[in-house]
C-alpha cells in the first residue's frame, strides 16, 4: 500500500481556502451609488466643511487685508497712501516712504519712517516742499505691498486686552468731529477697524506736546537728500498713563503724539497735550502713524463689547512673515 504524503503547509490546504473564500465573496452582491446618492455624499461633505470654516471664522481665526496707512509701517496698507520704499539713511535697511497720494494727485509733503533690520522703526521724519516728480518715481518705481494678516478671534475671551495688543474692532456708531458734517464714524464699507491698546479701562491717558526742528536742504545734520525739501524731525515725549511715561520694549519705538490741531499733519509746540479719560468698560486705540490716522484721540474709547480679535500674524506678503508686535 502506497500512502501519499499530506499536503504541504501553505499549498493545497491554503489554494482550498482561498477559493472558498472567492466564492463566498462572489455570492455577496456589490452595492452600487446612484448618481443622486453620490451627489447628496459630496453635498453633506461640502455642507460639513462650510459649517467647520464658519465655527473658525466666527470664533477661532479670521484672515483680514490691512486696507489703509493707519498702521504704517508696523502694517502696510495701500489705499489712502501708497507705501515706498527707500533706503534714505544710506545704511543698507529699507525704510519706508509714505506718499500722501489723495484723488491720485501727488503732495508735496512725505513721511520717512527710518526702519530696523526688524521691522520697528527709531525715527519720523515729514518731508515739506519735496519734488513731487522725483516722489511719484520713487513710488511706482517701489514693489506694491498690503499686509495680510490672521485674527485670534477667542483671544479676548478670557482675558481684557493688553496694552500693546494690534486689535480689529467693530467701529462705533458717533460722530466724527472730523467730519464737516458730524457724520458718524461708522461706515458700511469700512465697518472693522485696526489699531493698538494704549489706554486700558480707567486709565487717564496724556499725549504731550512735541518740538519740531526743522533742517533745510543744505544742512549738514539732515539724513539725506535724495528728496530734496526740508526734514520736519519730531521731538516727542513718552505718553504719559496715569502721570507715569510709557517707556521700555515696543513703546520706546511707537511715536504717538497729540492730534494737530487746524488739519495740520504733525502737532506743534505751541499745540495743547490730547488728554483721554479711558471707561471702565473701553480701552483707547491709536494708530502707530499719527499723522494718518482717525483713531481714539478724536473719537474716544473704543468699548470692550467691540473688541473682534487680536492679530497675531502677517501671512502676505510672504516677505513679511512673521509674528506682529
Amino acid at each position: 500500500m502506497t500512502l501519499n504524503p499530506p499536503p504541504a503547509a501553505g499549498s493545497g490546504a491554503s489554494s482550498t481556502r482561498e477559493r472558498l473564500e472567492q466564492k463566498h465573496r462572489s455570492r455577496i452582491p456589490r452595492r452600487t451609488f446612484t448618481l443622486p446618492q453620490r451627489l447628496r455624499g459630496y453635498l453633506d461633505a461640502l455642507v460639513f466643511a462650510f459649517l467647520l470654516a464658519m465655527f473658525i471664522r466666527s470664533y477661532v481665526f479670521e484672515l483680514f487685508m490691512i486696507p489703509t496707512g493707519s498702521m504704517t509701517p508696523t502694517l502696510i496698507g495701500d489705499v489712502a497712501g501708497e507705501a515706498a520704499f527707500l533706503d534714505y539713511n544710506d545704511n543698507g535697511i529699507l525704510d519706508v516712504v509714505y506718499t500722501f497720494n489723495h484723488g491720485g494727485i501727488q503732495q508735496s509733503r512725505l513721511q520717512v519712517f527710518l526702519m530696523n533690520e526688524d521691522g520697528t522703526y527709531r525715527d519720523l521724519i515729514f518731508l515739506e516742499n519735496v519734488d513731487r516728480a522725483r516722489a511719484a518715481q520713487i513710488a511706482s518705481r517701489s514693489p506694491q505691498r498690503r499686509d495680510m494678516i490672521i485674527v485670534n478671534k477667542f483671544a479676548y475671551w478670557f482675558r481684557q486686552p493688553r496694552r500693546g495688543d494690534i486689535s480689529v474692532f467693530k467701529v462705533p456708531d458717533r460722530p466724527d468731529p472730523q467730519a464737516p458734517d458730524g457724520r458718524s464714524i461708522f461706515h458700511p464699507e469700512k465697518p472693522v477697524y485696526i489699531k493698538r491698546v494704549i489706554g486700558r479701562p480707567g486709565e487717564t491717558v496724556v499725549l504731550p506736546p512735541m518740538d519740531t526742528v526743522r533742517l533745510g536742504p543744505n544742512d549738514p545734520n539732515r539724513y539725506s537728500n535724495k528728496l530734496g525739501g526740508v526734514e520736519v524731525h519730531l521731538r516727542h515725549q513718552p505718553v504719559l498713563i496715569e502721570g507715569e511715561p510709557l517707556t521700555g520694549g515696543r513703546f520706546d519705538e511707537l511715536i504717538y503724539f497729540p492730534r494737530p490741531q487746524s488739519g495740520r499733519p504733525y502737532p506743534m509746540p505751541t499745540d495743547p497735550p490730547t488728554v483721554q479719560e479711558v471707561p471702565p468698560d473701553g480701552v483707547l486705540m491709536l494708530g502707530d502713524n499719527s499723522a494718518s490716522s482717525s483713531d481714539g484721540r478724536y473719537w474716544g474709547d473704543v468699548p470692550l463689547t467691540h473688541l473682534r480679535g487680536k492679530a497675531v500674524l502677517r501671512y502676505a506678503p510672504l516677505r513679511a512673515f512673521g509674528f506682529l508686535r
